[in-house]
């Protein structure tokens, strides 16, 4: 007798923004990342080359550069946010494929957007894509809070927060994204991990030389092959 592998429950989708759902990092992330140092050099009074610097290397340290400069530096939350993520970085730079947004409502079950983006850019982003209804909840960086401040992925205290939130258990969700660390975190927890590679020409040497790590359970090629699932 041949005994076949119980198909997981999924109740719910966790569902990144940039570089899973478009192409960002050939599109609005160039914008953004100029825009981020532009401001830091404003906010810290510092020459450009150290501004680059500080982006960067908050990002990697604390997910998102917002959270090291408000941190270290006090720097309003939101002014950042609004100074980085203006309404002009999107012109002409985000394209929706034909049928996207009917592919994305025809994947079975509830999905929330998780982005460590702004609300206001995230929401934008949305209605470029035509997925503005297709989400039930959009959970932005200013929502990712909790003791001594923001609390963005990567952090495990987040994901545990946004399971949580959901009310279900972290083996009913799925959690799509193409970064790796936020996948290593989520699964951490028992959520089922989707690692987008849609846009394979955004990843970076380290994606590229590895096959697929331990807590990943699956990899796609586009969204489409959501609908298998």
């Amino acid at each position: 007798m041949i005994l076949r592998k119980k198909s997981r429950k999924r109740s719910l989708w966790f569902i990144d923004l940039d570089d899973t759902l478009h192409d960002a990092a050939n599109g609005t992330l160039k914008n953004i990342d100029f825009a981020m140092t532009k401001a830091i050099q404003h906010l810290l009074g510092i020459d450009k080359k150290n501004a680059d610097c500080i982006r960067k290397k908050y990002w990697r340290k604390y997910g998102a550069t917002v959270v090291g400069l408000n941190k270290l530096h006090k720097i309003s939350i939101s002014e950042f946010l609004d100074l980085s993520h203006s309404p002009e970085i999107l012109s002409n730079l985000i394209r929706c494929t034909k049928g996207f947004s009917s592919r994305v409502k025809s994947v079975k079950g509830k999905k929330w957007l998780i982005t460590n983006s702004p609300e206001k850019y995230a929401l934008s982003v949305l209605r470029h894509l035509r997925l503005n209804t297709r989400f039930e909840k959009v959970i932005s960086i200013e929502k990712m809070r909790g003791p001594g401040g923001l609390k963005p992925k990567p952090l495990l205290f987040q994901w545990q927060r946004l399971v949580r939130l959901a009310g279900v258990p972290a083996d009913q969700i799925t959690v799509v994204d193409d970064c790796l660390r936020n996948l290593k975190t989520a699964k951490l927890l028992g959520c089922e991990t989707v690692w987008a590679q849609c846009f394979n020409n955004t990843l970076d040497n380290y994606q590229n030389r590895i096959c697929s790590p331990f807590y990943v359970d699956k990899k796609i090629k586009n969204l489409s092959a959501l609908l298998r699932m």
